[in-house]
């Protein structure tokens, strides 16, 4: 597990439309879309994925509301 696949993951859902919305549709199912994220080749624990949205922020200049 890493923060840096849980960058990667970010990275991929903010450029990948086919993803992204597949992520979507499993949102609702907390297990399954876990399921979706190791198929796919990420892991990362909640803790890392909030580590890695600093890091994006950082990447992009945002400040977290």
């Amino acid at each position: 597990m890493s923060v840096e696949s849980a960058v990667a993951y970010i990275k991929r859902m903010r450029s990948d439309d086919e993803f992204r919305q597949k992520m979507n549709d499993l949102s609702e199912d907390e297990s399954a879309s876990w399921a979706e994220i190791k198929a796919s080749g990420f892991d990362f624990t909640m803790i890392e994925f909030k580590k890695a949205q600093d890091e994006i922020y950082k990447e992009h200049n945002i400040t977290p509301m």
